[in-house]
């Protein structure tokens, strides 16, 4: 009798028990993508590119991008929609990928003058160059300023400022070599070809042969690079893909000019 009773009693406890631990076990985290990734990336199903042919070691691939969303959260008004499709990105829906070292860059200080522009909400990012290219990391930061700095630029609505710490920079544009932004890019799903860019939700990655040459329909370098500077930072502002709006108007600096003007004029200004 005094077996059945003490066993009675101590099914209720170990449940008892068991209940308090299992309220007391803290909630798993939600956790959401740390940004949205877009750029000039090809899709298998794309023509081929009439530009000069791509580098004889780059990857081949297909390229996806999520909508683009507005930094503030609003949705982007400007954006087309993703215009790209294809494969996901290496270890997607299988084994994990291998996890990727970001390389050491060099990283520009800014001037002690002439670093910030603009009136609005702040935007940090830092200027950045892979060892090895021939490149001058001066020249190449000034560039980048020139290009977001002037008042027909982003700075025409939001304060712009060049820090020389990546980790306080909100967008890290990085000149960087064909297979480096292939790699880059290719961390969200984008197959850059090793002739395009991409924005990866941290770095503004530049394709260093696509600096060098520009695209079709460019007169000149400066244009371009202009345009190539304001299209990746404005995916890390938040806009999205657009078309040419009519023919022989001024191509917007969120349409895909690398990839051909379609009637456009080229153009490198957010607001012309």
């Amino acid at each position: 009798m005094r077996r059945t009773v003490a066993l009675a009693l101590a099914v209720p406890l170990s449940m008892v028990l068991l209940s308090a631990a299992t309220d007391s076990a803290p909630e798993r985290a939600m956790t959401t993508p740390a940004a949205t990734a877009a750029g000039d990336a090809v899709a298998p199903a794309a023509p081929a590119d009439p530009r000069p042919p791509q580098p004889a070691d780059a990857a081949d691939g297909a390229a996806t991008a999520e909508p683009v969303v507005a930094a503030d959260g609003t949705p982007d008004l400007t954006a087309s929609g993703p215009s790209e499709e294809g494969a996901p990105a290496d270890g997607a829906g299988g084994a994990p990928a291998p996890e990727r070292v970001t390389p050491a860059f060099l990283v520009a200080a800014p001037p002690s003058a002439g670093g910030i522009a603009g009136e609005g909400p702040r935007w940090r990012y830092s200027i950045e160059l892979e060892p090895g290219l021939d490149v001058d990391l001066a020249t190449f930061a000034a560039e980048v300023r020139a290009a977001l700095h002037d008042p027909r630029s982003w700075a025409r609505e939001r304060t712009m400022e060049h820090v020389g710490e990546p980790s306080r920079a909100r967008i890290r544009i990085v000149l960087a070599s064909p297979d480096t932004v292939d790699e880059l890019c290719g961390r969200v799903g984008l197959r850059t070809q090793g002739i395009y860019s991409c924005w990866n939700g941290e770095f503004a990655a530049l394709n260093a042969w696509r600096w060098e040459v520009g695209a079709e329909g460019f007169a000149d370098l400066t244009t371009y690079r202009t345009y190539l500077v304001n299209h990746e930072v404005g995916h890390g502002l938040g806009f999205g893909h657009v078309g040419c709006p009519a023919e022989g108007a001024l191509a917007p600096v969120m349409m895909q000019q690398s990839k051909g003007l379609g009637g456009c004029r080229a153009n490198g200004w957010p607001a012309p």
